[in-house]
Formats: C-alpha cells, sequence, structure tokens
C-alpha cells in the first residue's frame, strides 16, 4: 500500500487510529508545558530557586514512588481504561481546586512556621516545604502530570494498538502532531500573563490558565474513549488483566520487574536524561529568575521557550521519523546523549565563564546573564526538541518486544519510578552542594537564593560529564539487548 508521502509514511488504514493518538498526546503535552511553567513561577517566586530542588527530592520522589505502587496494584484489579481515566481525573482536579479555592485564600490554608525555622535552620527547606504545603503540591502533581499521563498512560496505550514496525514508522510523528500543544500553550501563556490584558495580576492570569487545562483534560478523555471504544477493542487495552485468572502477588510482580537487566538499563537512560536536564536546568532556572522577578514577566519569558521549542520540534519530528526508519536503533539513540552533552558544555561554559565571554565582545549592549540566560534557552529548546523526536521514541520502541509483563508493570517502575529518581538524583546532587557550599562559605547565607545555586556551575559541570558518559554506556548495552530479543521473536515467528 503506498504511503501518503516519504516524510509522512501513514498508511491509509492507519490514519484515524493515528489521528486520534496524535491529539491525545497534544492535549497531555498542551497541559503539561503550561503546568510546568506554572509550577515553577509559583515555586520560585513565593519559595525560592533553591526550593526546586528541595521539592523534587523530599516531595517527588516520594509521591512517585507511591503512585507507581498504586498503579501496580490497580492493573492487576482494574481495567486499563479505568486508570487512564481515573488519573486524569486525578490531576486536574488538584489543579482546579487550588485556582479557585487555596490560591485566593492562601493565608488561611497555609502555616506559619518562622519561629521554627529561626531555631532549626539545618532543616529550613522542610519547614518550608511544610509551611507552603498547597505550593509543593501543584509543584508535585505538575511534575507527576509528565511522568504518568504520558510516559506511562499514553505510550502504554500506544504500546498497545501499535507494532514494532508501525512505531518506527508512526512515534516520531505523534510527537509532530502533539508540538502544537506545546506551540498553543507558549502562545496562551504569553496572552494570559500579558499585565496590560490582565491587569489583575496573577491569580486573574491563573485562572484563565487552568480554564484551559480543564477543557484540554475533558478532551483527553474523550478522545481515549474514542480510541478505546470505537477504533481498538479494549479487550487489546485491557489484555493483561482479562488474560490473568489468577492474579500475582504484588510483591512478586515488583521483583519480577527489578530483576529485569533490560528494564533497568531502560531506567538508567530515562535517570541519566534526568539528572542531566535537572542539574542543566537548575542552574538555567534560577538565572531566569534574577532576570525575571515578577510572576507574569517569567511567565512570558517561558511562554517563548515553550512556542519556540514547539516549532523546532515539529521540524525534527519530520527528520525523526525519517532517521528511525533508515537507521539501527542505537544509532537514533544515541542521537539524544550527544546533542545534550555538546549543547551542555557550550551552555556551562558560558555560565562559568559569562563575565570573561562578555569581555571579549564588549560592543553587545548585553548584561552577562542575560546572556547565559539566552544560550540556557537555546540550549533547552535543543534537547527537548530532540527528546521528543528520538528519545521518546527509541525508549517506547524498546518495551515493545518485551512480555505483557514488562510492559506494563516493568514499564510503571522504569518511567515513573527511573523518571522521577532522574529528577530527584539531579535535586539530591544540589542539595549535597548547597549545604557543603553553606557550610564552607556562611556569607552564602545572606545573598540571593539563585545565586547560591549558580555558584554551583563548576561542580555541576563535572557531574553533568560523568553523568552522559554513564548514559552512553548504558545504551549501547541496552542495544546488545535489544537486538538479542528481537531476534529470538523472528525466531519464534518463522
Amino acid at each position: 500500500m503506498k504511503k501518503i508521502i516519504d516524510f509522512f509514511p501513514i498508511k491509509k488504514e492507519e490514519v484515524v487510529k493515528f489521528v486520534i493518538t496524535s491529539l491525545m498526546m497534544l492535549m497531555i503535552l498542551f497541559i503539561y508545558s503550561i503546568e510546568r511553567t506554572v509550577k515553577d513561577t509559583i515555586v520560585i517566586d513565593e519559595m525560592g530557586a533553591d526550593l526546586l530542588s528541595a521539592i523534587k527530592l523530599y516531595c517527588t520522589l516520594p509521591m512517585a514512588i507511591i503512585i507507581m505502587l498504586i498503579y501496580a496494584k490497580m492493573s492487576v484489579e482494574i481495567d486499563k481504561t479505568k486508570i487512564f481515566h481515573i488519573f486524569n481525573i486525578f490531576f486536574i482536579s488538584y489543579f482546579i481546586i487550588f485556582t479557585f479555592i487555596i490560591a485566593p485564600n492562601i493565608s488561611f490554608f497555609h502555616l506559619d512556621l518562622s519561629s521554627f525555622k529561626n531555631n532549626y535552620k539545618f532543616l529550613n527547606y522542610f519547614f518550608s516545604i511544610i509551611e507552603n504545603w498547597s505550593y509543593c503540591l501543584y509543584f508535585v502533581f505538575a511534575e507527576l502530570w509528565g511522568s504518568v499521563m504520558l510516559s506511562l498512560m499514553f505510550w502504554q496505550t500506544a504500546n498497545q494498538v501499535f507494532e514494532i514496525k508501525q512505531a518506527k514508522r508512526l512515534y516520531p510523528l505523534f510527537g509532530l502532531v502533539a508540538q502544537l500543544g506545546m506551540i498553543i500553550s507558549g502562545i496562551l501563556l504569553k496572552i494570559l500573563s500579558d499585565k496590560s490584558t490582565f491587569n489583575g495580576g496573577w491569580q486573574e492570569s491563573l485562572e484563565y490558565i487552568n480554564k484551559t487545562v480543564m477543557i484540554a483534560g475533558i478532551t483527553l478523555s474523550f478522545l481515549y474513549w474514542i480510541l478505546t471504544n470505537i477504533l481498538v477493542s479494549p479487550k487489546i487495552i485491557n489484555a493483561e488483566v482479562i488474560k490473568k485468572k489468577k492474579k500475582e502477588s504484588f510483591l512478586n510482580s515488583l521483583k519480577y520487574i527489578f530483576k529485569s537487566k533490560y528494564i533497568g538499563l531502560i531506567a538508567t537512560i530515562i535517570i541519566c536524561y534526568g539528572i542531566s536536564i535537572n542539574i542543566l536546568e537548575a542552574v538555567w532556572k534560577a538565572q531566569a529568575s534574577l532576570v525575571y522577578q515578577d510572576k507574569q514577566d517569567y511567565t512570558n519569558f517561558m511562554a517563548n521557550l515553550q512556542t519556540l521549542t514547539g516549532s523546532i520540534s515539529m521540524i525534527t519530528m519530520i527528520s525523526g521519523s525519517y532517521i528511525l526508519n533508515k537507521v539501527a536503533w542505537k544509532k537514533s539513540a544515541l542521537l539524544t546523549p550527544i546533542i545534550i552533552f555538546i549543547t551542555g558544555i557550550i551552555f556551562y561554559i558560558f555560565s562559568i565563564y559569562q563575565k570573561e565571554i562578555s569581555m571579549l565582545f564588549p560592543s553587545l549592549n548585553i548584561t552577562p546573564i542575560m546572556i547565559a540566560v539566552n544560550i540556557g534557552l537555546l540550549q533547552n529548546v535543543m534537547v527537548k526538541s530532540t527528546k521528543y523526536a528520538f528519545f521518546d521514541a527509541t525508549k517506547e520502541i524498546a518495551y515493545i518486544p518485551l512480555s505483557e509483563e514488562l510492559k506494563s508493570k516493568g514499564k510503571a517502575a522504569a518511567d515513573v519510578i527511573g523518571g522521577r529518581l532522574g529528577k530527584s538524583g539531579g535535586a539530591l546532587i544540589q542539595q549535597i552542594l548547597l549545604i557543603i557550599s553553606l557550610s564552607i562559605y556562611p556569607e552564602y547565607s545572606i545573598v540571593s537564593k539563585g545565586t547560591r545555586l549558580i555558584s554551583l556551575s563548576p561542580m555541576l559541570f563535572i557531574i553533568f560529564i560523568v553523568i552522559m558518559v554513564v548514559w552512553i554506556i548504558a545504551v549501547e548495552n541496552l542495544s546488545k539487548e535489544f537486538d538479542a530479543i528481537n531476534k529470538i521473536k523472528k525466531k519464534e515467528v518463522k
């Protein structure tokens, strides 16, 4: 059967299923892009950039583990179609409750633990998290939306309804359509954070922003219902639950997952991505928070990131589909770490030596920190667009040859826990370095929190290089395992 065009290799019988699945991803990415900006805006402005790493470590990681355990338990008792809707409603509900109930009455809901913070300074971060619990919870759920709804629920559904040959052609194109969600979110955030239009301040902007999120969440559930009830039989989506007449014990399932070398390698890749991005973005966001200190200004700046990332990602998605269809899995999987490695080195050089670099170009009418912020913006765009085109697609393709058990619970362990360990690992590194730097240089306690984090750039640069080497080695090893499993599968077919 002829393909529509070479760069859009979609067969006629796949078009409707492709469109519905792509629109699902668009809605998920739209919500994620918006909430990712909102959570950072709230926490950085209200609590400081240093608290980003503390929340990821002390709140997001434990919550990710809890959700993974809940999902693993639910997956042997409840249909996956129901689980999808449950998680969707759960996350969206908190965003709405926070926006219209908690935020307007924040003094009523929050605590004042300033006396404890003064008496027990070494527990300062913990007390800050407790007294600002609603901000932290918003941050956690916004972070986990990407891990649960995109990495776990969406891709698990896609892996159930598409085969490896289809995945190589279609997975990068899902993101191509989905990038419209990021572009739309960027445009929308710029409009809704415009001070001249929304002069009621941040609260007014937040209310309009999360109204659009609620609409997107409802649309997402409707699209999923179409896919799983009209286009695909529910028996395919819920194959594992239907197949199991005798349910395995929860603990035995977890042991089976963590004993898998294959899942361990996937988790390693996810963790390396999380740590590398976390320690890059931490410094960049700290710099950006010093430049854009108003919530609406910061949101407006990050909206530019969303729009630019979505636009560039559409180009990489088209090339990604072509490349995945033409080259081996390993070569495609190595593209992401290589690009992050190169762009990360450039960013850290500009961050560490920004004054020296600005002296080389005295004619530039721009401050050193603004140069670093703009370099970080471009680096972030390149990394995210490559991630959407190659990292996500190659990672999901790696799951397809596995058994139903590992496709479901193994994916939950690798994606949700691996993703959280990656970001929390980067957060742990930052927390340790911040504590050490404060003990060695007590004068850091009187400088702005963003400046403290920026001062860690040289040490974070060294750690970044180590993580990238581990990532590349993990891809090499996973490639061997992937090829071996596919050879066995081909022999079984014959």
